[in-house]
């Protein structure tokens, strides 16, 4: 088994190109989606979080209201550190927990991991490979202006609160850049996933041998 972290920027393609690995055979874990999982109530996390951000981040059905949360942190660094202290560690651990459960299952699995904040959150070590999706800037601006509808404003003071995309792309394994067509994106997912799959091949026969 191999796994890959998968990161880029907002609007970078990440999500379009963890959905081509998956289409390809890729095992796809979502660290968001587990974020939205832990963050559900009667969670240590959401309890947490309400405890450090006040009422005004739970909505009428008691639901954390995650575009105000977006909205504060997202403005403010040291309310962003403080959100991702209480979220980061638990994401992680459960994470770690689905790569194991994959590994166990399946020796010769891709195991993809998309996150947003993989590098800011220190997850790297985590992973056999690193893989970047990457586009010009203004290009993230526009793209997630249109699926958000967010001021432009909103948008690059997110982008300013990640790393950016070329020092990302700079601790890659993997690059795909998604600023093309999307078959082109696609003809570069298949290779990296080729690439993955011979990897991911060469550990299980060491394995088997006792290397």
């Amino acid at each position: 088994m191999i796994s890959a972290g998968l990161t880029g920027g907002i609007g970078s393609g990440k999500s379009t190109a963890a959905a081509l690995f998956a289409s390809l055979g890729a095992v796809s874990i979502n660290a968001d989606e587990i974020g939205r999982d832990l963050m559900k109530p009667g969670t240590v996390v959401y309890d947490r979080i309400v405890s450090g951000f006040g009422p005004a981040v739970v909505d009428a059905n008691g639901q954390l209201d995650r575009a105000k949360l977006a909205d504060i942190v997202f403005h403010d660094l040291d309310k962003l550190k403080h959100l991702n202290a209480i979220v980061h560690a638990p994401v992680l651990r459960e994470i770690d927990r689905l790569v194991q459960l994959q590994r166990a299952k399946n020796p010769q699995a891709v195991v993809l991991v998309e996150s947003a904040v993989l590098f800011e959150a220190g997850q790297e070590r985590r992973f056999d490979k690193i893989i970047v999706a990457w586009c010009h800037p203004e290009q993230q601006v526009e793209r997630y202006v249109a699926r958000s509808h967010l001021p432009d404003a909103d948008v690059r003071a997110r982008m300013a609160a990640q790393m950016p995309g070329d020092e990302k792309k700079s601790r890659a394994d993997f690059f795909i850049d998604t600023s093309g067509s999307l078959a082109d994106t696609e003809r570069q997912v298949q290779e990296v996933f080729a690439k993955l799959q011979a990897l991911a091949s060469q550990t299980t026969k060491k394995a088997a041998i006792g290397d």
